[in-house]
């Protein structure tokens, strides 16, 4: 499909530091009327499916403010601007939230984040044969439990909705599918 959207321009409205809104301006051809939409503007983000040699997944537990409640997912993050490639970021992020590395990441593929509002990407990288090699280096607002999930487990994980972090989810079920391959 086509789309029949015509942007008539656009402008930054609020800038909090992670994120910017944006407000751009689109009129939908053959109508005259224009109309506004709000997109949040920010870095692309990174997730990282590690695998233990024990087949085991190194995931997080941390309080989400958005939900007002404690989620089990996998590590992830923002890319940052010092980051050569999400790759790189995986890395990082994997290091800094759990301590631990591994093999070289393997790509498991990008999302749109939530086309709808946020003009980024997630990334998802899986590395396997992953270890603790370091004391993880959280940011100082950063408070998680480091938690190993059996593989076999996270089906139900995600089918209880334990695991409920949509780009966790999808990027399991993108791992679960090459693993099946």
């Amino acid at each position: 499909m086509k789309h029949r959207w015509e942007r008539r321009g656009g402008k930054i409205v609020y800038d909090a530091g992670i994120f910017r809104v944006r407000v751009d301006e689109y009129q939908f051809r053959g109508r005259p009327a224009s109309h506004p939409f709000h997109v949040l503007e920010t870095n692309d983000w990174v997730n990282v499916v590690p695998i233990t040699s024990q087949d085991e997944i190194v995931m997080v537990r941390q309080y989400r403010h958005g939900v007002e409640e404690v989620c089990l997912e996998i590590p992830g993050g923002m890319i940052d601007d010092t980051d050569p490639d999400p790759a790189a970021a995986a890395v990082r992020e994997l290091a800094e939230e759990t301590g631990y590395g591994g093999d070289e990441p393997r790509p498991l593929g990008s999302v749109s984040s939530n086309p709808a509002i946020l003009a980024n990407r997630t990334y998802t990288y899986w590395i396997g044969n992953a270890e603790p090699v370091a004391p993880p280096q959280p940011d100082e607002h950063e408070d998680f439990v480091l938690e190993l999930c059996p593989v076999r487990e996270v089906p139900d994980l995600i089918a209880r909705g334990e695991i409920h972090h949509s780009l966790s989810v999808v990027a399991l079920l993108r791992y679960l599918h090459l693993r099946e391959a």
